[in-house]
């Protein structure tokens, strides 16, 4: 699925979930390759790192094509001429005028979602991840993606949560280094949610090489016996077996009982009695067991 996700890209929103101990940008810029390689006009919103530093090792042809929207530099617009981006320019408004001249298919990165969380509230950020996912209502590109990375180690798991809710697709990065390990969740326009695990690894040319290791592959299950640690026994011998099945149930018709019923019924009705083997037959004082 993650090969589908990157090859074919995604509608909506696409948020990758990354830690401290397992990063995420390895597949964000892979994710961005693949979006430039399909023709889409990326704009990347840089907020988490500097501008030059985002795209170290992407090839040339690739960064010439993708435009870039600083919100590094000055973020507080301490210096004055400077047109970098603040953390009140992230609406839908703001982010739709710098992307309005480019044709369609456009693709939004946001780097970093936790910078943005940082710095506004969660209710401002999710209404703004749902008004860019929404075609805009005064026309405009209708063909737009959105990138993300969410570091959701440094934010409250309800927010978190949120979030995910809100995206399209999730991308839980699992695993870090020379593989990476994925749990890929998305969700379809019927409402169908599609949930899979894979392990990969990124290429120099930010192509993805699905693995097949043993570290992949499920774990083994094996029988678990629950009567093992029971302080009593519940397996029956070949003797308890045999007084089971020679036990006569409860509830079960007597001989006699089972032919009056296949007989024709007649006007009067019967009340049929099978004792109990315990039970005190003699009619002459039938109370001679009570102590009285």
């Amino acid at each position: 699925m993650i090969e589908e996700v990157r090859t074919a890209g995604t509608p909506g929103a696409l948020l990758i979930t990354d830690s401290a101990f397992f990063s995420g940008r390895k597949l964000l810029l892979s994710l961005i390759v693949s979006s430039v390689q399909r023709g889409e006009n990326v704009h990347i919103f840089s907020f988490e790192f500097p501008a030059e530093e985002f795209l170290v090792g992407v090839p040339e042809g690739v960064v010439s094509r993708i435009t870039l929207h600083d919100g590094f530099s000055d973020p507080l617009r301490w210096r004055s001429g400077t047109q970098s981006l603040t953390p009140r320019d992230f609406n839908a408004k703001t982010i739709r005028e710098r992307v309005s001249q480019t044709p369609s298919p456009v693709t939004i990165v946001l780097d970093s979602l936790s910078w943005i969380l940082s710095r506004c509230p969660l209710p401002s950020v999710c209404h703004t991840l749902r008004e860019l996912s929404r075609p805009p209502i005064n026309g405009g590109s209708h063909d737009l993606r959105i990138l993300t990375l969410l570091h959701e180690d440094v934010h409250d798991p309800g927010a978190v949560r949120s979030l995910c809710a809100l995206c399209d697709s999730v991308l839980h990065v699992t695993g870090g280094g020379d593989q990476i390990g994925v749990t890929v969740t998305q969700r379809k326009r019927s409402g169908k949610v599609v949930t899979s695990k894979e392990v990969f690894r990124v290429l120099e040319d930010f192509s993805i090489e699905i693995t097949t290791d043993a570290e992949s592959q499920p774990p083994s299950r094996t029988e678990v016996d629950p009567a093992v640690s029971l302080t009593f026994n519940l397996h029956l011998s070949e003797s308890d077996r045999e007084r089971r099945e020679s036990a006569t149930l409860p509830y079960t018709f007597s001989d006699t009982k089972k032919s009056s019923l296949l007989q024709s019924s007649s006007s009067s009705a019967k009340i049929f009695y099978d004792p109990d083997p315990g039970d005190d037959l003699d009619e002459e004082d039938p109370d001679d067991d009570l102590d009285v």
